[in-house]
């Protein structure tokens, strides 16, 4: 277990290299389809080490994560364009809608080592989504990656997210935990459901941090 994850963190400190490399001495357009080879090496260099290891905990893992992955796109979508309180700059690549496509498969990496390392209880599991996102959502802006506005922000963090992300740990750990005897396409659904859930979170959030009206009415 130990040397498995140190093997998966080197593979993942190689392809944040790779990006940290992207974002240095590329700008758009190239920037945005760098990112997009980045994301689609990563998704399949994982599986197949986790295969050529026999790290079948890691491959199952992908395998779950990777169609939650794509169904994150909705809940990017839907605050990008309908609400308009999430923006996701040109960089060049491809766009599903207002979300990049590379977006499809950017989840994967935070979900695994939230998953991977809090998998034996499902509230470490929230509480390191809530650490990773944060982390994610701090560089995000500097970056150029996306960026929130309209909402109330620390440290050009928005605040109305944090919980749902904790959520969408605590939701992805149970899913991942309770479907791994599943069949089919039963799992694919299970990941369908998560990304539902975590885009009602995202919503509910939204509504009562920034547009609920608070006060109490009498008579």
């Amino acid at each position: 277990m130990i040397r498995s994850t140190l093997e998966l963190l080197i593979l993942h400190a190689l392809f944040g290299a790779a990006g940290y490399a992207a974002f240095h001495y590329l700008h758009a357009p190239q920037l945005g389809e760098a990112l997009l080879l980045i994301v689609l090496a990563y998704n399949l260099v994982l599986p197949l080490y986790a295969r050529a290891r026999g790290d079948y905990d890691a491959l199952d893992l992908w395998l779950f994560l990777l169609p939650l992955s794509v169904f994150q796109v909705a809940p990017d979508w839907m605050l990008s364009q309908l609400l308009g309180i999430l923006v996701f700059p040109d960089l060049g690549a491809p766009r599903l809608g207002s979300v990049p496509v590379y977006m499809a498969g950017l989840w994967v990496a935070p979900l695994f080592w939230a998953v991977w390392l809090g998998r034996r209880s499902v509230w470490l599991v929230a509480a390191l989504a809530l650490a990773i996102f944060g982390g994610a959502e701090y560089f995000a802006r500097p970056l150029h990656l996306w960026y929130a506005q309209g909402v109330r922000e620390y440290g050009g963090v928005a605040l109305y997210v944090l919980l749902p992300e904790a959520l969408l740990g605590l939701a992805t750990g149970y899913a991942y935990l309770r479907s791994r005897d599943a069949a089919g396409l039963a799992r694919p659904f299970i990941a369908a459901l998560v990304s539902v859930f975590y885009s009602g979170a995202l919503v509910m959030a939204y509504f009562l941090s920034e547009r609920a009206d608070w006060h109490l009415h009498v008579g």
